[in-house]
């Protein structure tokens, strides 16, 4: 503070100056107003240290807008103008505590270079130390910050002032902690938590928990002291800046959004522009990025550009720039979309690779994912996939390691959603430009490229799984973005269909379902909104309702219902299934991860679209589906089958027509032991097997997946896991009935696939296996494999298996349990066919069916040998 004056007749401006100082300590500042009326006109340097001592004592309660508006009016008026340098120097340190370090350091080097110039002034020990602070905060480099702010520390040690010290210290410990210290890290995060209530510890705490990856709780830290009682309107701009970031990290797009709005109308108060209440260029930049990011969202490419780049020069430290040269290189890649010119993508990849080395801290991991993200997109469109996997690859790498950092489950789990993988992102890439053809209307090669993108990523997920060396049919689908090799890819597999029958591929990335509908003269793209983190959480309630006690209850079928209709609208089914002609009653599909739980076949479609009878053409009783345009199951149109992807369909195909026939083995698990069961598949080729037992499915452990057989010693020796399972000799099965438990449920692989029963006997030879989804009711197991096996001898095997559904639903095979209700979908919809959906039963045997026997069944301990 400035000592008393004693001048001339100033006793009065004294006793003003220490009655101001008294009101300070209470609180108020007006007292200052009056202190400066009395000072004598021709006092200009005086005038200047007391309007200097008024902004001290603002911003030394953290009133900094206030100060900084106050600096800018006593700079204005003529005597502030003639005695700048004690009001720079507090401006330079409202500037400085404001988060504005690039003003504030200019600030500092106006105020040298006029000490320099005037050999007069000069800066006393204090000064220069305050001035310190302010050059090491703003320093870029490390080694100057930690130079600048020791001789700091320094000078404020040598004369007691142990508040100062203590300061300073907190600024050390941040710039190492920026510099990648763990042991400054730790100090912050030892520091008591409920201590972090002032805006730069708060900053410093979230600092240190994002050098954790434990953004969740930085986010806590920062949202809590934005909420804070009193919060200076200057403060914002640096919490702003670390929520954004924050927010980017953890997927909170709707967040962004929202922020970004607000952000338009927020009145920053000037820290350091020319008038009071102009926007300060840092609040700037902030805005017009995340303005930038809305523009792009719709679709106003050019006017982002052009926004982005008259920030360009505002961008003054690494962190802005790095996150100015991502924004500029997404806007680079959305403009290639739209204009075709190469050119944007060489711009993208240079931005987006200099915002990759800018971002080289823990502190910037989310630029550096995102940098990596856009990276891939970029050189998927420049038609290198090797070098767009790899940028993909350490994007998902490093977005897991974030992941496993977080604290809460839902928000893991949540995370862990929304983290596109390289197929996730490649789908993308593909279903943008499918999307972006002439007038809007996608061209054909465009919509086979997403399709094949479809493919290669059900293909590398279970290709091996299958049988061995099938993972080398991906080697032959079509490169990346080569929209004719992958049309003509499409174009072999549409006319390998029949007339009656068409593929529905379908995969879910984060935020979208793709779809793709292919058939003869058929070929269909479809991209809608879903929330993929919802699915998951519909086909677990699901899972969960599907128990014969819950099922046994009428409000527990009702939820069943329920969760059907709501799967059904998340997905679109009527959007998709609207673009397939009535010519069309079978449907293969293809789907991975959330979808492949989807028990399709119970979803409701109106019955009016192209299905009369209600059983699409089948034969039904008419009105069975109910009347035209009410809501029915998908199977009373469509007789539906599951295959792992289009590349294994070839070779399922394959060892279907190798394994046809009647010849069937009858196995009852609770009798026959697991080495019985292997023994007898050994022995002899069988073209049918029908395994009743029970089953168990834990999707979290699978070393609690298991088919029950006869145990030789105990329960447990009998059980057999998916591993061993697939050891069986299977190759001359064409097709595996498991009438257990839960057979068709599997553990996940990652976070996309699935292995288990199903799996393991298509790996172990098996041409097609019927299995259930969750757990079924014995009777009607018992009735509707029965039907199924019956339908067998002369339908394709998903007809048979449709209408063998359509009897249990439309009672006209009824269970010989109490069974409440049992045409409801929750009893008979678990039932899949996975695999092949041909004959079981040659064409001959079919002609000479009346003239020898074609069913043959061997039961295990059940010797007979029944012919019909």
């Amino acid at each position: 503070m400035t000592e008393n004056f004693f001048l001339d007749g100033g006793e009065v401006l004294a006793e003003a100056l220490q009655q101001a100082r008294a009101s300070a300590a209470d609180g108020t500042d007006a007292a200052y107003a009056h202190v400066l009326g009395l000072v004598a006109a021709d006092d200009a340097a005086l005038w200047a240290t007391l309007a200097a001592e008024h902004v001290s004592v603002l911003r030394s309660w953290g009133r900094l807008s206030t100060a900084a508006s106050q600096c800018e009016r006593y700079l204005r008026d003529e005597r502030g103008a003639a005695h700048r340098l004690p009001l720079l120097i507090e401006r330079a340190q409202v500037r400085s505590e404001s988060g504005m370090h690039a003003a504030a350091a200019a600030d500092a080097a106006e105020i040298r270079e006029a000490v320099g110039r005037d050999p007069r002034a000069e800066l006393d020990s204090a000064a220069h130390a305050r001035l310190r602070r302010v050059e090491g905060l703003a320093a870029g480099d490390p080694a100057t910050a930690r130079r600048y702010l020791g001789e700091a520390r320094a000078v404020f040690e040598s004369v007691g002032d142990a508040a100062a010290v203590a300061v300073l210290d907190a600024d050390l410990r941040l710039v190492a902690a920026r510099g990648g210290s763990d042991e400054a890290v730790s100090a912050i995060l030892a520091e008591d938590s409920d201590a972090a209530t002032s805006v730069p510890r708060a900053l410093a705490r979230a600092l240190a928990l994002k050098a954790r990856h434990r953004y969740e709780e930085a986010l806590l830290v920062v949202v809590t002291a934005l909420a804070s009682d009193g919060l200076d309107a200057a403060l914002q701009l640096p919490l702003l800046e670390e929520l954004v970031g924050l927010l980017v990290a953890l997927r909170r797009g709707k967040a962004l959004k929202a922020l970004s709005a607000e952000l338009s109308h927020l009145t920053f108060m000037e820290a350091g522009g020319s008038a009071e209440g102009t926007e300060p260029p840092a609040a700037r930049f902030l805005r017009v990025l995340l303005t930038t990011f809305g523009l792009l969202d719709r679709g106003e490419v050019q006017r982002a550009r052009g926004e982005l780049d008259a920030i360009r020069e505002l961008a003054d430290s690494d962190r802005d720039r790095a996150h100015w040269h991502l924004a500029s290189g997404e806007v680079s890649v959305a403009a290639f979309k739209r204009r075709k010119v190469e050119a944007d993508l060489t711009a993208a990849v240079s931005d987006l690779t200099t915002a990759l080395e800018l971002a080289n801290t823990d502190q910037l991991l989310d630029v550096r994912i995102r940098a990596l993200r856009l990276l891939g997109e970029a050189f998927e469109l420049l038609k290198q996939p090797d070098q767009a996997s790899d940028r993909w690859a350490r994007a998902h790498a490093l977005e897991e390691e974030l992941v496993a950092r977080q604290v809460s489950d839902e928000v893991r789990a949540t995370l862990l959603e929304d983290i596109p993988t390289e197929h996730d992102e490649r789908i993308r890439v593909a279903a943008e430009l499918a999307a972006s053809g002439p007038g809007g209307a996608p061209a054909a090669t465009a919509v086979a490229a997403a399709i094949v993108a479809m493919e290669s990523a059900r293909g590398a997920a279970v290709l091996a799984g299958i049988a061995p060396g099938a993972a080398g049919a991906l080697r032959r689908l079509p490169a990346p973005g080569d929209g004719p090799a992958a049309w003509q890819w499409l174009r072999t597999i549409a006319d390998a269909t029949a007339r009656d029958e068409a593929i529905w591929i379908m995969h879910a990335r984060p935020g979208r379902v793709h779809h793709g509908i292919v058939g003869r003269g058929l070929v269909h793209h479809v991209d809608l909104p879903a929330d993929r983190g919802e699915l998951e959480k519909l086909v677990k309630a699901l899972r969960k309702e599907c128990n014969e006690y819950r099922l046994g209850r009428p409000e527990g079928r009702d939820r069943v219902s329920q969760l059907i209709e709501r799967l059904a609208a998340g997905i679109g089914v009527e959007t998709v299934l609207g673009l397939v002609p009535p010519r069309i009653k079978r449907l293969v599909v293809v789907a991975g991860g959330v979808l492949s739980d989807i028990p399709l076949a119970a979803l409701p479609i109106k019955s009016g679209r192209g299905a009369p009878g209600g059983l699409g053409g089948l034969g039904g009783p008419a009105g069975s589906a109910g009347s035209d345009g009410a809501p029915v199951p998908i199977v009373t149109r469509f007789a539906l089958s599951d295959l792992p992807c289009l590349s294994a369909r070839p070779l399922l195909r394959q060892r279907a027509v190798g394994n046809r026939g009647s010849r069937a083995l009858m196995i009852s698990a609770f009798e026959a032991t697991p080495e019985d069961f292997e023994g007898e598949l050994l022995r002899t080729d069988y073209r049918r097997v029908r395994i009743l037992g029970h089953g168990q499915t834990d999707p979290k452990d699978a070393s609690q997946t298991w088919l029950q057989f006869a145990g030789t010693k105990n329960e447990r020796d009998g059980r057999i896991q998916p591993g061993r399972f697939q050891q069986a000799n299977l190759t001359s099965c064409g097709t595996l009935i498991l009438g257990a438990c839960e057979s068709g449920m599997a553990q996940r692989v990652g976070r996309d696939e699935r292995t288990g029963f199903v799996r393991a006997g298509l790996h172990a030879g098996a041409a097609s296996v019927v299995a259930a989804r969750w757990i079924a009711e014995v009777s009607v197991t018992a009735v509707l494999l029965d039907r199924f096996e019956g339908y067998l001898r002369y339908l394709p095997r998903d007809v048979a298996l449709q209408r063998a559904q359509l009897d249990v639903r439309d009672g006209r095979a009824v269970p010989a349990g109490d069974v409440p209700e049992p045409g409801h979908p929750a009893w008979w919809a678990c039932w899949t066919l996975y695999g092949d959906s041909g004959h079981q039963v040659k064409a001959p045997i079919l002609r000479a069916s009346a003239r020898r026997p074609a069913h043959v069944i061997r039961r295990l301990f059940r010797t007979a040998v029944q012919t019909d």
